[in-house]
């Protein structure tokens, strides 16, 4: 049984069909991914408005399922151009993190600055510290999972 399935509804997502066979692809050739994966529990949110694509993905033990739309209120939501959204795969991986200090690392950071890149639910009102950190730190995994330059 695969790990990572999409919905029937997400059958004719693009977005969807692309972000499963990314994932599925670096969890088979990497061990260190496939732990990262396995610890994942939060569910994420992708918009790529200029395409009127939206999908969730939502992880838990080992699993990790994707909807067309968003489902499940997701922890993050990660809202992007779509031309914006294969770059961040892009990301070099150093130390367990995403490596800013490069020229993907910086022109991520640009795109963040300019809000050409938005993650929210960051930060909450009312906080949640806990969750926030949870999906934080499950963020990064993500990041580290379907990155092609670690």
């Amino acid at each position: 049984m695969d790990v990572v399935t999409l919905d029937a509804q997400a059958a004719d997502n693009g977005l969807a069909m692309m972000l499963q066979g990314l994932l599925a692809e670096n969890l088979a050739a990497s061990d260190g991914k496939r732990r990262a994966f396995e610890s994942m529990s939060s569910t994420f949110g992708i918009v790529a408005p200029d395409a009127e694509v939206t999908v969730t993905l939502a992880f838990d033990g080992g699993r990790c399922t994707i909807y067309d739309g968003l489902r499940h209120e997701p922890d993050l939501v990660i809202t992007a151009d779509s031309g914006k959204i294969p770059e961040m795969s892009l990301l070099s991986i150093r130390y367990g993190l995403p490596w800013l200090l490069d020229d993907n690392g910086k022109n991520f950071v640009r795109a963040l600055v300019k809000r050409e890149i938005r993650i929210d639910g960051l930060i909450r009102i009312p906080p949640t510290p806990l969750k926030t950190a949870k999906a934080a730190l499950d963020l990064v995994r993500l990041t580290r999972i379907l990155s092609v330059n670690s």
